[in-house]
């Protein structure tokens, strides 16, 4: 399929994004450095994940895991440790996972897309962009960014929601490539998402790429996407005191948050349910949730097992605690 805009098109655009980005660039942790490794852990914790979020926590994470070697011999309550508050705990340990695949392999990234796919938690978006920043692969990334920028110029009505219509962005992102610095373009594009073709209220003024803009005099309707309504949930938490410690459980494997601490679920069959204490809102995939927590006691016995345990707030400083559980401690 042909891009829907002619070569000579894009090569002007591509030339503007390019003398914008060298020189109003922010100036980020991950861009000063060209080694794989390092530019992979950005781009595992960058998923989902606001930059400024993301800084303190990739610097701390390279002065405790600085080599694919140091995180693939760590202890997975380190790295999630480590990882604590950035959530979506699952890229740690894909990111763990990838270090000891890396390490058994012989200590490098493989050269070539195929190759990279071939890695665990490593998927279409990770390997372009890792591909071609810390490899010079030329790949196209597809993200919220780039296809934000490329509906606008394009002033594209296609749902982006829909899988027919990533898969066209794609072949359009492909041909917007500079196949020669795909390192620079692909940080270009993602670097004019982030920071002028913004989601409302776009410095389309500013912008390098508005002389071809098809979309400019109405950015804000770009990108079109569906939406799937939120759920509302309520949820209720026991604090459960043994003089100044706290009953804490470890989720298992297999639920959300797994290997992360949190206050029990309270249960009306084995506790008795005393005063509220705070209510706490969180969102997790399509449902936003309400956390009540209160005071409660034991009915019976309390539950033994390696699992749980009666914590200090020390303690709980030393342990990966799910973010909504954490603010509790915050507010406890």
């Amino acid at each position: 399929m042909k891009s829907s805009l002619p070569e000579k098109k894009w090569a002007g655009l591509r030339q503007r994004l390019g003398d914008w980005y060298r020189s109003a660039r922010r100036n980020l942790p991950w861009r000063r450095t060209t080694d794989p490794y390092a530019i992979t852990v950005s781009e595992f914790m960058l998923q989902q994940t606001q930059v400024v979020t993301v800084i303190p926590y990739y610097e701390r994470w390279l002065k405790q895991f600085p080599t694919w070697d140091a995180l693939a011999g760590a202890k997975e309550g380190a790295v999630i440790k480590a990882w604590e508050g950035l959530g979506y705990y699952r890229r740690a340990r894909s990111l763990q996972a990838l270090a000891k695949t890396v390490v058994e392999q012989g200590g490098e990234l493989p050269r070539s897309e195929e190759g990279l796919l071939a890695l665990p938690g490593i998927g279409p978006y990770t390997a372009a962009a890792v591909g071609s920043i810390a490899l010079g692969l030329p790949l196209a990334v597809l993200d919220g960014n780039v296809m934000r920028v490329l509906t606008r110029v394009l002033a594209m009505n296609d749902d982006i929601a829909r899988a027919p219509t990533r898969a066209k962005l794609q072949r359009i992102a492909n041909a917007f490539l500079d196949k020669d610095d795909p390192s620079t373009h692909n940080q270009a594009v993602m670097e004019l998402g982030a920071t002028v073709c913004l989601p409302r209220n776009p410095m389309c003024l500013i912008c390098p790429l508005k002389s071809g803009c098809i979309g400019k005099t109405r950015a804000e309707e770009f990108p079109v996407k569906s939406r799937t309504a939120t759920e509302k949930r309520i949820e209720t938490v026991a604090v459960l005191r043994h003089g100044s410690r706290y009953y804490c459980e470890q989720v298992p494997a297999g639920k959300p948050w797994h290997g992360l601490w949190r206050f029990p679920d309270f249960d009306p069959a084995r506790m008795q349910k005393g005063e509220p204490i705070a209510k706490i809102r969180y969102s997790i995939t399509k449902y936003a949730v309400i956390m009540e927590a209160v005071e409660a006691k034991w009915k019976r016995r309390a539950p033994v097992s390696s699992s749980v345990r009666y914590l200090t707030p020390v303690e709980m400083q030393e342990l990966a605690f799910a973010a909504p559980h954490r603010k509790l401690i915050k507010f406890l």
